[in-house]
């Protein structure tokens, strides 16, 4: 009997760890077009490789719906994306600011993101289908801005009202694919 709640113990403790990251994030924001608006993305997450070791002392994990640690702030100028603010993901109402020159040495603010080359998914409209994990919500649309080396090179935009949603178990497994991968990132 003690070896079954011995085991049942460590399965638990195992599991909860999980729990904590199934939470929606808090979204980067990105200012283009005269608007402020939330990002389903995180472009600074690209800059971090063998290169580049993610910084974990200057994003500690201190709030489950902010498991990167971290808020940034991005523009879009003359079709080159820039990272305006980094902010601390402590779920404070005025979280401190991460000077970025820890990140990006004899560098300061605005920050040309040279090295982003992916898409920034930027949530329209009402929400279709919630999903507490990460950024799986489905909303009416969704505005896919398409960089290479910084430089936006393409706008798209998805229509969720047409056809069938996706599950919400299938957008919880996407979003945990995302969180393995940058679980596996180098850090310093």
């Amino acid at each position: 009997m003690f070896e079954l709640k011995k085991t049942m113990l460590v399965l638990l403790f195992l599991i909860l760890p999980g729990l904590a990251w199934a939470t929606a994030q808090f979204p980067d924001f990105l200012v283009y077009e005269g608007e402020t608006l939330p990002i389903f993305s995180n472009p600074l997450d690209s800059y971090f490789d063998g290169e580049h070791p993610r910084p974990r002392h200057l994003f500690q994990y201190t709030c489950t719906a902010c498991w990167r640690g971290y808020v940034a702030t991005w523009k879009i100028e003359n079709g080159d994306l820039y990272l305006l603010k980094l902010a601390k993901g402590d779920c404070s109402a005025k979280p401190e600011e991460i000077n970025v020159g820890q990140i990006f040495p004899g560098q300061s603010l605005p920050v040309k993101a040279a090295w982003f080359s992916g898409t920034i998914r930027v949530p329209q409209g009402k929400q279709l289908l919630y999903v507490h994990m990460g950024y799986g919500s489905v909303y009416e649309r969704e505005r896919v801005l398409s960089f290479e080396k910084g430089r936006l090179v393409r706008e798209d935009t998805i229509d969720n009202t047409k056809g069938p949603l996706p599950s919400g178990w299938e957008r919880e497994r996407i979003e945990l694919e995302k969180l393995k991968e940058l679980e596996e990132k180098p850090a310093e």
